[in-house]
């Protein structure tokens, strides 16, 4: 009604049903940057740079930092690194919301709700630390992989990646 101050929401995927659908991603994926972020205050507070412990057989917990992207690209280039992560952010964050309002699945919408937590986290740290905590070693038994460290982060964003590509093979509605 105009004049009346009240906003109508009628655009496709805008309505209540939209936003009642889809109030779990956005929890979702605050929960997993928050996990992430407390271990890697945790990590920062009871282990010394460098420092490992086993958690099983497969799994040790570290403190490793990573002033540049992937595996140390661009370790001594920390604003072209920062420029990257906020541009990588930005689009994931974009694409999440336009994702969230229309018409997608579920696998689609996890996908890109994990990938955005992800690296949010990662950019999170990139203003606050100028590099990212890293904490999760996973033993493979081949030398080069047992030495790459991991956070809950790195592994949102490969798994949203991974469900938003098989996402992108079905249409909303359709079954695997």
């Amino acid at each position: 009604m105009p004049g009346t101050g009240t906003l109508n929401c009628n655009m496709k995927g805008l309505g209540d049903d939209s936003v009642k659908k889809n109030k779990f991603y956005p929890l979702g994926g605050t929960t997993v940057f928050l996990v992430d972020q407390w271990a890697k205050h945790y990590v920062e507070k009871n282990l010394k740079m460098g420092e490992k412990r086993k958690l099983t057989e497969k799994l040790e917990l570290r403190r490793i930092h990573n002033p540049g992207i992937c595996l140390g690209v661009f370790a001594n280039k920390p604003e072209k690194v920062k420029k990257l992560t906020e541009a990588g952010t930005g689009i994931v964050t974009v694409i999440q919301m336009l994702t969230l309002l229309g018409n997608s699945n579920i696998l689609r919408k996890t996908g890109i709700t994990l990938a955005a937590a992800g690296a949010w986290s990662n950019l999170t740290d990139r203003y606050h630390k100028e590099k990212v905590v890293d904490y999760i070693g996973v033993k493979t038994g081949k030398e080069k992989l047992d030495q790459v460290t991991y956070n809950l982060g790195d592994f949102a964003i490969g798994a949203g990646g991974v469900l938003w590509v098989l996402g992108s093979m079905f249409k909303k509605g359709k079954e695997l």
